[in-house]
């Protein structure tokens, strides 16, 4: 019987095995046959490689930390008893001693997974350790570059957390067992031990004091890189002298730990420890605290000392964290348009969004094709300025419906997915801005079936004897050989793969840029892709990737997704050809130190921008995650006490003439500031940025007098307005909003519709239903009631039939019956917003 139990619990461990290594040899297996169809696909593997050695390498460190400890509380155990009962007597039975180490040893493991869990991400901080940036500038406070705060301080600190939970976590377990055992016992409050026991907690209760005196001796950098909380004089005046008295405390506790365990010398160890957990709570904790206090009782802002510290250098590194330094700035106004006219010729006045709702509504794009993206359109090198509105652009891309795929009855067959009509999607569409709305057409030169992009969730395979298989084969995955049939077929979940059929097919997997742009570069963080049609045709999805750090000296952190960040820009651009699923990564232009180091681990991965096409380069997008956090930056910076808003709130898109003086149109991304005063309110700066031959270049228009505040433009249950953009025409401020029919966006509701444009420039406003109908009238009616709030329109309505009245009672009909016709105008524009 007990041969039988043996046989059949070898046969389950074999199986076991032989499901896991099947699983993991069939992963490899893909994931070598996907790198082989991508760039620098070696980098790929040796990056898997790497981050595999590392997880292994911390996970044996803590199972062996853990093992070993539990074990020595095992070597003491005598022999342990067990209550047994059998019928009505109770018998006790002694735990055999092979029993008592498999405990000890599933203990350990099991300690060593808990302790091991979370990181397997640290292998980036270990790579990026071994060689760091070198940005070139010290800080004013220790004299480090700051590359070693992006570099090698985050190793650094995650070694030393890990040591002290190790050694923390284990001292518990430890002394608990100990407790269990009778071997640790405490009297009037001190430790009574056995010999094995107090050398055993000795050493430990060492490790702990010496974890503490690494820290300590890691603090001052880690007030100056701001994990600590902004970086102010309180911090730097109490911790950094404070942080060798806790050093020098810690090794004389982890002296008095170790003669505890060696020679029972309890006094020494309690006073020691009293003495650092004191240092401890009062540097690390109140001094801090009671130095901001005594600093904010006292009466002027100098005196209490709450300067901000170095505050020039503090202002030079956040705006090098953020992307906004004097080497991208110029504290201008970006290039005007010749007259407001062509300005209207080129401002859109649909945002993408609308556009996509639009689109998505009509019939244009197939009946199993959504939205991919949009984009605003770039006018061609070379291509005039627009004198009418020919340029208001938009691209719009398709990607495959999946999520209607659940919705179809009955399910469409696995060929239909994977290889039909819902495999791909059409070619994209081009939204052109008229007076009527959006006039939808195909782009002739694009191609005309698209296989990658963003939401193409699917993998699809592709008959290489085709014409799609020939364009597609770099990028695909040639299904030859039994073992890699069945490999890609476990780890896909599908069966077919690995029939006869398909023998010789390409299978497309990763089709989501977003996807197969971090997969390639781990290290950094991609946004939203956004299509871009190259000269010949071509269509590309380019996505700017961000690297970023925790801690940078100084600087004060910016939330960005809800959680805060030292040091964040946009070094990397990626690019997936639409058609043949080609990836690239390329340096972007204003890259930065820290992704020139993760280049260099990661070479030859990331191209130079030289080697970017030039009809990509002419048409790149400025970041817009950077944008904002320029934005914030500088709204943080450059406002007044009161402080600055944006407005609008996100940034906008528009295409805008060339800053170095050429006869097209580039693309522009911009954003409004305006006081934060309660009580009039004010435009204050317009931030704009764009890509250049010479790099990324950001310009901050502040006019030299006061501009009004451009109106609000509300909505009601059946009107939304559109996005304000902002430019400078003539020196003046130039704003346009568009006002959208638009109903609540549920099932069945009709596409937007633009309703009327409204249009201020200066002290002057205008309103129609079209750009150019709103110009007429600004300029025509230069007193023009464009303040669409219910406040605004009282005044103005006020005013008129003030203006009326007068003239009705001076004899002036023909006054009276101009401005009784503007009243009309303006309260049937109240009465239907």
């Amino acid at each position: 019987m007990a041969r039988r139990r043996w046989s059949v619990v070898a046969a389950a461990a074999v199986l076991v095995v032989l499901l896991v290594g099947g699983r993991w040899l069939a992963l490899e297996t893909a994931e070598r046959a996907w790198a082989a169809g991508v760039p620098a696909g070696s980098v790929y593997l040796d990056a898997r490689a790497l981050a595999r050695v590392v997880r292994l390498a911390i996970l044996l460190l803590a199972v062996a930390w853990g093992t070993i400890h539990v074990y020595f509380v095992y070597r003491v155990i005598g022999s342990v008893q067990m209550p047994r009962r059998l019928g009505n007597l109770e018998i006790v039975e002694a735990v055999p001693q092979r029993v008592l180490l498999a405990v000890t040893l599933a203990s350990g493991l099991l300690f060593g997974i808990g302790l091991s869990w979370g990181t397997g991400d640290w292998w980036r901080q270990a790579a990026l350790a071994t060689a760091p940036p070198q940005f070139g500038i010290s800080d004013p406070v220790l004299g480090r570059d700051l590359g070693y705060y992006v570099g090698e301080l985050p190793w650094a600190e995650t070694r030393q957390s890990f040591a002290l939970l190790a050694a923390a976590t284990a001292t518990v377990v430890v002394a608990l067992l100990y407790m269990g055992i009778g071997s640790l016992r405490f009297s009037r409050g001190r430790p009574v031990a056995s010999q094995h026991a107090r050398g055993h907690l000795g050493v430990l209760l060492a490790c702990v004091a010496m974890a503490l005196a690494w820290g300590a001796w890691l603090d001052p950098a880690e007030v100056v890189a701001g994990l600590h909380g902004v970086v102010d004089r309180a911090l730097l005046n109490v911790r950094l002298p404070g942080a060798p008295v806790v050093a020098v405390l810690a090794v004389a506790a982890a002296l008095a730990s170790l003669a505890w365990g060696w020679r029972d010398r309890t006094g020494f160890l309690g006073g020691t420890w009293g003495a650092l957990l004191l240092a401890l709570v009062g540097v690390y904790g109140l001094l801090p605290a009671i130095a901001r206090g005594a600093a904010g009782g006292r009466r002027t802002r100098a005196d209490r000392g709450l300067d901000p510290p170095y505050p020039g250098q503090r202002a030079q590194f956040e705006r090098l964290a953020f992307g906004a330094d004097g080497g991208s700035l110029e504290r201008r106004a970006p290039p005007e348009f010749a007259g407001v006219d062509q300005a209207l010729g080129a401002l859109p006045q649909w945002d993408a969004g609308r556009v996509a709702m639009v689109v998505g509504r009509t019939s244009q794009l197939g009946p199993r094709a959504t939205v991919a993206g949009v984009a605003l359109a770039a006018s061609p090198d070379g291509a005039p300025l627009p004198t009418v509105p020919a340029r208001r652009r938009w691209i719009v891309a398709p990607a495959p419906d999946d999520s209607s795929l659940l919705l179809l009855q009955p399910q469409p067959a696995w060929d239909d997915v994977h290889r039909g009509a819902w495999a791909h999607t059409g070619p994209p569409l081009a939204a052109q801005e008229t007076d009527t709305g959006l006039a939808l057409e195909p782009l002739v030169e694009a191609p005309a079936e698209t296989w990658f992009g963003p939401g193409f969730g699917q993998f699809v395979i592709a008959d290489t004897a085709g014409r799609e298989g020939r364009v597609l084969r770099a990028a695909g995955i040639p299904l030859e050989g039994r073992w890699r049939r069945l490999a890609l077929a476990w780890v896909l979940q599908s069966p077919e793969l690995a029939r006869a059929g398909t023998r010789g097919w390409l299978l497309l997997w990763r089709r989501d840029v977003t996807e197969r742009l971090s997969r390639l570069a781990p290290f950094a963080e991609f946004d939203r892709p956004a299509p871009v049609l190259a000269r010949g045709g071509a269509l590309w999805w380019l996505a700017y990737g961000y690297v970023e750090s925790d801690a940078f000296p100084l600087a004060r952190p910016i939330t960005w997704q809800d959680r805060p960040v030292g040091f964040r820009r946009a070094g990397l651009l990626g690019g997936v050809n639409a058609a043949t699923g080609e990836t690239r990564l390329w340096f972007a232009p204003g890259t930065d130190s820290l992704t020139s180091a993760w280049a260099r681990l990661f070479a030859p991965l990331v191209q130079p921008l030289d080697s970017l096409p030039a009809g990509l380069r002419a048409q790149l997008p400025y970041p817009r995650g950077a944008f904002r956090l320029a934005a914030a930056a500088l709204e943080r910076l450059e406002g007044d006490s009161l402080g600055w808003a944006p407005r609008p709130s996100d940034p906008f898109d528009l295409v805008a003439p060339d800053p170095d003086g050429g006869a097209h149109l580039t693309r522009w991304t911009a954003q409004g500031f305006e006081s934060n005063a309660t009580t009039e309110k004010r435009f204050e700066a317009l931030l704009a940025g764009t890509v250049t031959p010479l790099g990324r270049r950001l310009y901050l228009w502040r006019p030299m007098r006061r501009e009004p505040r451009p109106p609000d433009v509300l909505g009601a249950a059946d009107t939304k307005p559109g996005v304000l953009r902002l430019w400078p025409a003539g020196g003046e401020l130039l704003a346009t909003q568009a006002q959208f029919a638009q109903a609540i966006d549920t099932d069945g509701a009709p596409p937007p519709r633009l309703l009327r444009v409204y249009l201020s420039l200066g002290n002057r406003r205008g309103v129609g239903p079209t750009p150019l109908a709103a110009l007429r009238n600004m300029l025509s009616t230069p007193g023009a009631p464009a303040d669409t709030t219910l406040r605004g329109r009282w005044r103005e309505a006020q005013r008129l039939a003030a203006a009326a009245d007068a003239a009705l009672a001076a004899g002036d009909l023909e006054r009276f019956a101009a401005l009784y016709r503007r009243l009309s105008e303006l309260l049937k524009l109240a009465h239907s917003p």
